[in-house]
């Protein structure tokens, strides 16, 4: 396994972040990992994205413990356990929405695939958008995160797009950190990375400090929803800062489940499988 890492020259990198653009485009529906949506058994009526959690209990089963916003992802991927609803649950579920649910935006009632589509070409404008900044004047802050995130949902879900969240919430067996740590957790996440890119040496430490980024992001779950897009943008735009290949950090197929362990791994305190998967990634760029 090759683990060189090959930079590109400025107009291939141009190029290929603006091929990722398109990609987005048309991956709604693939790999945005962590996008997590709170859906109720109930479909009688367009359901807000995310809700209000009652309270905090231990849970079971895939259905919503007492108290907390159990999210499943918004693609219907990405789920830290294999959990599904059960078929009487009454709390909310973990099962994947459905393409033809619909959802309440400012533009009114919008089922899963048009909201879908509709992030993806603002993923695609926001990756655009990476390319009329130098590398150098990329400066990853909260403020550029909820930027970010404001940018790809903010049109339809103006309330609460680019605010973090006030709310607990659990992904698939994840616990993130409580509502009322988010501004905190993510300031201090922009100021470690800020340091770890002080002391990059060689591929191994670049690998594991997208690692780094990739699990502690989704560890923290700023938003309430689009997680997974907003940290994908963030991983591109470090890729095409640290001059990288830039590398669609999606896992597909049967690549998936790997991830996910690898995340979870990284949840109790092992980065080392992401960071190999990462180092992988990196190596196999032309």
């Amino acid at each position: 396994m090759n683990k060189d890492i090959k930079k590109p020259n400025d107009n291939t990198q141009a190029n290929e972040l603006v091929g990722l653009a398109r990609l987005g485009e048309n991956a709604s529906t693939e790999g945005n990992h962590h996008d997590s949506q709170t859906i109720t058994t109930t479909r009688s009526a367009p359901q807000p994205v995310a809700g209000k959690p009652r309270g905090r209990s231990d849970g079971a089963g895939g259905v919503s413990p007492a108290g907390i916003a159990l999210h499943a992802e918004f693609d219907g991927v990405g789920k830290r356990a294999d959990q599904s609803a059960a078929a009487d649950a009454t709390f909310e579920s973990t099962r994947p929405i459905d393409a033809t649910r619909e959802l309440a935006t400012a533009v009114g009632a919008l089922t899963y695939t048009e909201v879908s589509e509709r992030i993806a070409v603002n993923i695609a404008h926001s990756l655009d958008a990476l390319l009329e900044k130098s590398p150098e004047d990329i400066f990853i802050t909260s403020r550029w995160i909820c930027g970010i995130h404001r940018g790809i949902a903010g049109a339809l879900f103006p309330e609460w797009a680019g605010c973090f969240r006030s709310t607990d919430v659990q992904v698939g067996t994840h616990f993130p950190p409580s509502g009322n740590d988010v501004a905190v957790h993510t300031q201090n996440f922009c100021l470690d990375l800020e340091e770890r890119l002080r002391h990059l040496q060689g591929a191994a430490s670049i690998a594991e400090l997208l690692a780094w980024v990739d699990w502690r992001f989704q560890w923290i779950h700023p938003f309430k929803d689009f997680n997974g897009r907003t940290g994908r943008i963030l991983l591109v735009a470090l890729s095409y800062k640290l001059g990288l290949p830039p590398i669609d950090p999606a896992a597909e197929g049967s690549g998936k489940k790997i991830y996910f362990e690898a995340l979870r791994a990284a949840d109790a305190g092992n980065l080392s499988l992401l960071t190999e998967l990462w180092l992988d990634r990196l190596g196999s760029v032309d």
